[in-house]
């Protein structure tokens, strides 16, 4: 009995622990061009690179086939809920929205996008979350 009871505790403490991950995880959008548009930049209006807000950006070119891209998401999760309030991570299916792609010249998977008010720096390929983490301060957070 006594051994039931200390099983069924293990049990529950690990469900709250898994819950209490889950709720933690913020969502990460995925854009169209026209969502894009509006949430990012209005390419059509200004031809010029122009941001729409303030806070950095990470834009994640992926492809549903594509094996790295699957790799990276849980790394790219971890890092939106990790700076949450402070960027904004967006996914972009490449196959879905051919023209963003165009528009930032990403012709192999994953392509990662790192945007502050200025300018736009890409990185292409997995990264591990300490390598990426890494990008996002040099990029976002350097003093």
């Amino acid at each position: 009995m006594k051994k039931t009871i200390q099983i069924t505790m293990i049990c529950f403490i690990v469900s709250l622990a898994t819950i209490a991950q889950t709720a933690t995880n913020v969502t990460i959008e995925e854009l169209n061009t026209q969502s894009f548009k509006q949430k990012v930049w209005n390419f059509d209006k200004d031809k010029t690179f122009k941001r729409v807000g303030n806070l950095p950006i990470i834009l994640d070119f992926h492809a549903t086939w594509c094996g790295p891209c699957k790799l990276l998401a849980p790394h790219l999760q971890a890092i939106q809920n990790k700076y949450k309030g402070k960027l904004i991570v967006y996914k972009i299916d490449v196959d879905k929205s051919p023209e963003l792609a165009q528009k930032f010249n990403v012709d192999a998977m994953p392509t990662i996008v790192f945007m502050n008010n200025k300018s736009f720096n890409s990185e292409l390929g997995y990264r591990e979350f300490n390598d990426l983490e890494n990008l996002v301060k040099t990029y976002f957070f350097r003093k």
